[in-house]
């Protein structure tokens, strides 16, 4: 089949799932029909969490159903309701989906929260997201304590801590215990109506928090299965579970009844084991599994989907014979959910090593500093819209005047659209780092550094790393008369502000920066003076200065 009529094929599938497939419009009707559709299957297995009864914990779709309502009767009889604003920080252990599932059939809003945060950046993000309720674990009870600004309004009352040791909050199984797995709410739910504040970093310091609708997670998830032709029994998801792979995968397996398995974390070293172990058939591929060596067996595993992200032509290959199936790059973003995909029945060999094509509901073009669009293989910024996209920065108006144009969305990504009109990243217009799965803002790390008394100032960049995608490396100018300031004490004094993936792998002192006409660092000049910026740097994974 040529590409052009692969390409008509993929268009009118898209068209077909956009009008004539019917999503649940909010989740309590995703879980109803989750739950009538298939009670009595497992819906979920954290394999790794440790309870009195061993190791692994499961629920049943009906299980998961009735956990989810009485946890939100639970809630609700110490005060949350439609609209509350509850900060949610967990490992991945079970209470967090049966938390965000019971926030979401109640029509309230779950503001994930990082587990490596401080109470420095707790500081902020509490505040920032105005906050009604805290849902944490025992472990992280000290970060709340490190917090100078806990807003007055959150009490002891409005606390509920998981595996809790102590009297002075509530017990998150005592709350869901005191509720009723009949419990239905009687009032409304809308597919408009928020469900997440879900921060992520942009450019202008600290992170925003994206305001992501009932129809939002529906539509990332349910389209995903949608568009796959072949079903789905079994999921692997290894992130945590404040990120945003685990809740669309939980929202995928729920629409088409496939077990969503999860692991305490990423680990590259026992991706293939549990893939045996759990019989999965569609994952996200750790990137470090590109640098570990194949066995013929790989061929053989239970897999039918992988998914990966900026992957090059090389690696897709590469991946493609190792595992016999088709792995697919993908595209997509906090503020947007799905936006690309290559789809299976693309065979073209020109897709490999792009995002592909846009996903259903999503229009995408490439855009010129001008404001026209860019020709095709013209560099410009990718710009997206359509339905259940997030509805803007919360509380944040003039980020949101800066990153919408007639509801275009900005992405801040250099993109060219190729002859054959597949859309490949190139480069990043925003100052930003991706580190495996965290976007980190080189301005927010920047600042930090900044109000370091022996800091003068600060410039902050990606490296190119096989294992973790990009690293962060941060280029610092002392103050006159501080030259006794060390890389050690630079890097001590951030783990007291920063969480651990923000901190910088790589620190180089210079004399001077250069700089732009408007008295800006320039950081092309910078970057452009070395092929190898691990070079002269102190390199704190290995505790020496590379040269």
């Amino acid at each position: 089949m040529s590409f052009e009529s692969e390409l008509e094929a993929y268009f009118v599938r898209k068209k077909h799932v956009e009008t004539n497939v019917a999503f649940p419009e909010n989740f309590r009707e995703l879980l109803a029909a989750a739950n009538n559709s298939h009670g009595d299957k497992t819906a979920i297995n954290f394999f790794e969490q440790v309870s009195e009864k061993g190791v692994g914990i499961q629920l049943t779709f009906s299980e998961l159903h009735g956990s989810v309502y009485r946890l939100a009767h639970g809630l609700t009889l110490i005060g949350v309701k439609k609209g509350s604003h509850v900060a949610v920080m967990m490992s991945n252990r079970i209470e967090f989906p049966v938390t965000w599932l019971a926030l979401a059939v109640l029509g309230a809003v779950m503001v994930p929260v990082n587990t490596t945060y401080t109470g420095k950046e707790l500081d902020y993000l509490i505040n920032d997201s105005d906050s009604e309720f805290i849902i944490t674990e025992n472990q992280f009870l000290p970060v709340f304590d490190d917090m100078k600004a806990k807003p007055a309004t959150i009490s002891a009352n409005q606390i509920i801590v998981a595996n809790y040791q102590g009297s002075t909050f509530h017990h998150w199984h005592d709350v869901s215990e005191s509720g009723q797995a009949d419990f239905m709410p009687d009032w409304p739910l809308h597919n408009d109506d928020l469900l997440n504040i879900q921060y992520t970093s942009g450019t202008t310091g600290f992170p925003k928090g994206c305001m992501q609708t009932q129809k939002y997670w529906i539509l990332l998830g349910c389209v995903v299965d949608s568009m796959l032709p072949y079903s789905i029994n079994s999921i692997l998801t290894d992130h945590s579970f404040y990120y945003m792979d685990p809740q669309w995968q939980l929202v995928m397996a729920l629409h088409c009844g496939a077990r969503l398995n999860v692991a305490g974390r990423l680990s590259a070293s026992k991706f293939i084991d549990r893939i045996k172990r759990y019989d999965i058939d569609m994952a996200w591929i750790p990137r470090p599994l590109l640098s570990q060596k194949a066995s013929p067996d790989d061929v053989n595993l239970p897999l039918k989907k992988l998914f990966i992200g900026g992957a090059s032509a090389e690696n897709i290959v590469q991946l493609q014979q190792r595992f016999g199936i088709n792995v697919s790059n993908a595209y997509g973003m906090t503020e947007i959910g799905p936006g690309l995909i290559v789809p299976d029945e693309i065979t073209d060999v020109d897709v490999l090593g792009t995002c592909g094509l846009m996903t259903p509901f999503r229009q995408c073009k490439v855009m010129l500093e001008n404001g026209e669009e860019a020709a095709r293989n013209e560099p410009g910024e990718l710009w997206i819209k359509g339905d259940g996209i997030f509805k803007g920065y919360y509380n944040k108006p003039e980020a949101n005047a800066e990153s919408f144009v007639d509801n275009w969305f900005r992405t801040g990504d250099k993109f060219i659209q190729t002859e054959k009109g597949y859309f490949k990243i190139i480069g990043r217009f925003k100052d930003m780092i991706r580190r495996s799965s965290e976007n980190i803002s080189a301005m927010e790390v920047e600042y930090v550094l900044s109000q370091h008394p022996q800091i003068e100032q600060a410039a902050v960049v990606a490296v190119p790393d096989d294992y973790r995608g990009e690293e962060v490396k941060a280029y610092v100018l002392v103050r006159v008369g501080e030259n006794n300031l060390t890389a050690e004490q630079v890097i001590d004094y951030c783990q007291t502000k920063l969480a651990a993936f923000k901190i910088p792998r790589y620190l180089e002192f210079v004399r001077d920066f250069p700089y732009t006409p408007t008295k800006k660092v320039a950081k092309h000049k910078l970057i452009s003076t070395c092929k190898d910026l691990t070079e002269n740097s102190w390199d704190r994974n290995k505790q020496t200065k590379r040269t």
